[in-house]
């Protein structure tokens, strides 16, 4: 009787038909009391698996920003960092020019000689370089060397300044920037009067150039300018020229409005190192690179165009001369 009992309450519960009929129908068949201890609730189940998780929600607002952290602490003092050359260069040419605004004095001067005389090269045929009151060449009446009233040791020709002459190839002119800044050479013989000197002449105008040429055929040419000066160390020594007149042509005047370039400063305009790229490294006023350069290596046949002292006016580029004069007068 009982498990007629619990099927009929089973069969309720399924049809969720669980009403005032079907209890009538249990009460009918037993007491209300085993009808009621068949329908009490049962024991709590074991906790079933969990499920998969379900597709993650939507991204929330962001937060509202935080408060700014306090300063932190100062950090160490790096090392001083080292110049690189690029830096020395500069360094080198700013003192330079400051040594050109310092107004000049006897000894300050006589350090930028090219030749100082002594006993040794002294002969009976080489005019004095006892210090005289001649402050250029054109103030003085004797030819040969000769000491400016500031120290510099000049030769004199004509009431013309010589300030580049070649002769032989006795000279090395393969220098570095400072030395064609200072000067080199013998004043008796092959030598380079020195940028600085030459733009202290020529500064205050008035300045006429004369280049005299000789090839190894013992031919001889000339080329004379009117007008001619140097710019100062901090303009890199632009070169002014204009006027030409001669037979030997004009090869300057392209190099007009041009810096100096030495083989430790490019200041031409090519894409190369004019002063290293043909061989030695003589500095010129190249643009890109030269119509003349005669302060080119000195040799008796040219290996290609460039190679050598050249004006191209007069021999080409290909033919080397042998002899080179250049000389300044500003009267």
């Amino acid at each position: 009787m009982r498990g007629v009992i619990l099927l009929l309450s089973l069969a309720c519960f399924v049809m969720m038909t669980y009403s005032q009929q079907c209890r009538q129908v249990l009460t009918t068949v037993c007491d209300d009391d085993v009808v009621n201890s068949s329908m009490q609730k049962g024991a709590k189940g074991d906790v079933g698996r969990s499920g998969k998780s379900g597709i993650p929600g939507a991204k929330g607002d962001p937060g509202a920003k935080g408060v700014p952290g306090g300063v932190g602490q100062k950090g160490m003092q790096g090392e001083s960092c080292a110049l690189g050359s690029l830096g020395t260069d500069i360094v080198t040419r700013l003192a330079k020019i400051e040594e050109l605004l310092t107004p000049p004095s006897t000894t300050t001067m006589a350090t930028t000689t090219v030749a100082t005389k002594t006993p040794s090269t002294a002969t009976s045929t080489v005019a004095t370089t006892t210090p005289s009151s001649i402050t250029s060449c054109s103030t003085s009446s004797s030819n040969g060397p000769q000491t400016l009233t500031n120290g510099v040791e000049v030769y004199c020709e004509d009431g013309w300044t010589i300030f580049q002459r070649r002769i032989d190839g006795s000279v090395n002119f393969s220098r570095p920037w400072d030395d064609y800044a200072n000067g080199f050479g013998q004043i008796h013989g092959e030598f380079w009067l020195g940028l600085d000197n030459i733009h202290e002449m020529t500064r205050g105008g008035g300045c006429r150039l004369k280049i005299e040429l000789w090839d190894f055929d013992g031919n001889q040419a000339h080329a004379d300018y009117s007008s001619f000066s140097i710019e100062s160390a901090g303009n890199l020594y632009r070169l002014r020229v204009s006027g030409y007149s001669g037979n030997a042509g004009d090869s300057l005047s392209y190099h007009n409005g041009h810096a100096f370039s030495t083989e430790d400063s490019d200041n031409d305009l090519s894409g190369v190192n004019c002063a290293t790229y043909f061989g030695g490294s003589q500095g010129w006023w190249f643009v890109g690179c030269a119509y003349s350069w005669l302060n080119g290596v000195w040799m008796r046949q040219s290996s290609g165009a460039a190679h050598g002292i050249i004006w191209k006016h007069w021999k080409g580029n290909y033919v080397p001369l042998k002899e080179t004069k250049m000389k300044l007068r500003c009267d």
